[in-house]
């Protein structure tokens, strides 16, 4: 087995509706929800959180301040159960990046997503996914900025 990686823990379905339910209750659209989504993940989807990202953002919904940053990502040996299939953390922030510097919004993302890479959300991708999507946002972001 070769080195451990850092892993992508995405976010679950539960603090998903968490985050809604404590935005809606703080009496905030899903323009200002989305709006703080972006300050974490990039780019405005909540499936592009990570666990640890989603747990902050949940703490800010409720009015905690503390902790102001996510948990770092933890390394594949470091989770219990099998995290052969989990993507990398490298892979999934570098492609939220990419879809940032590519200016697309919500609806080109989840659509060029389901299209292209056969997948419904980030949190979605397995390793092999995450890498080859990278790849191809890497090539298109090149072609764009003529590096």
């Amino acid at each position: 087995m070769g080195r451990a990686i850092k892993v992508f823990e995405p976010v679950t379905r539960e603090q998903i509706i968490k985050m809604n339910a404590r935005a809606a209750e703080a009496g905030l659209s899903k323009e200002e929800l989305y709006a703080m989504v972006t300050v974490y993940a990039g780019i405005p989807f909540m499936t592009a959180l990570s666990r640890q990202e989603a747990i902050v953002l949940i703490d800010r919904l409720e009015g905690k301040e503390w902790p102001r940053y996510p948990a770092r990502a933890r390394y594949e040996n470091q989770i219990e159960g099998d995290t052969s299939e989990l993507a990398s953390f490298y892979h999934v922030r570098d492609i939220r990046l990419m879809l940032c510097e590519l200016g697309w919004g919500r609806e080109r993302i989840a659509s060029w997503l389901v299209k292209y890479r056969k997948v419904n959300n980030i949190r979605s991708m397995d390793r092999k996914q995450a890498k080859a999507t990278w790849a191809v946002l890497k090539g298109m972001v090149e072609r764009k900025t003529g590096a």
